[in-house]
């Protein structure tokens, strides 16, 4: 990995040096390395989405620490707090691991806990599987297949709910969308808190010809469970 003060170096050439492209989107960065300078970066800058991909990958920091991560409970709570002070609007992405090898029920239940009162607006979750040769494959506590299961949808539902409350803030306003691809009767399209593959689309409407590529300001009149729908605005 680059030095920190490295990255935001880096950064800011690549914006000095490119001028035809839109957006740029920075993804899996370690809690441990976010900066203030690159929270400030990413809030003056209006081409770095106002989008960070932040994988926690559990809250509980016995877990945490046989994950080998750097970053406590406490720590990642109070610069999730600090980001969304200093970025409004920001959308935050992150990613967790169920099932690692001796999660406790009572440990699963205060990352779910934790997921519900945080609210992460982009969430992704995994099940645990043992590889060979990683430091975790030769960790005792196996957990069974049902319970990795259960905890997954569990997990997975919760998000439903938050991705539901977050979409439906949108109903009515105005958004720039990068537009991808064209739909059937409509152009497929992504908000800046949209990364590709992993989050969800926009589905606009339109009345003129849209072609992939193309920024445009989207009226959003519908929302479903991960998806927006909207009219490009007049």
């Amino acid at each position: 990995a680059l030095p920190i003060s490295r990255l935001e170096d880096l950064i800011r050439a690549i914006l000095k040096n490119t001028h035809n492209i839109g957006w740029f989107r920075l993804l899996y960065l370690y809690p441990s390395r976010i900066t203030d300078g690159l929270i400030q970066l990413i809030k003056d800058e209006p081409r770095i989405c106002k989008y960070i991909d932040l994988p926690i990958q559990h809250i509980n920091d016995r877990i945490l620490r046989l994950m080998n991560r750097h970053a406590a409970k406490k720590e990642i709570r109070k610069l999730i707090d600090k980001i969304r002070r200093q970025i409004p609007g920001v959308a935050l992405r992150t990613s967790v691991i169920v099932g690692f090898p001796s999660e406790t029920d009572k440990e699963f239940d205060e990352l779910l806990r934790f997921i519900k009162e945080v609210k992460f607006e982009r969430l992704g979750a995994f099940i645990y599987s043992r590889e060979e040769g990683t430091k975790a494959y030769g960790l005792k506590g196996r957990i069974s297949k049902k319970v990795k299961s259960a905890r997954f949808d569990a997990i997975m539902q919760a998000q439903r709910d938050v991705s539901n409350e977050v979409n439906r803030a949108f109903l009515g306003k105005v958004i720039d969308v990068l537009i991808d691809a064209k739909e059937k009767d409509s152009y497929l399209g992504r908000s800046q808190h949209d990364a590709p593959e992993v989050d969800g689309n926009v589905y606009v409407k339109s009345g003129r010809v849209l072609k992939p590529g193309d920024f445009v300001r989207v009226k959003i009149i519908d929302t479903l469970e991960y998806d927006l729908v909207g009219e490009v605005a007049k």
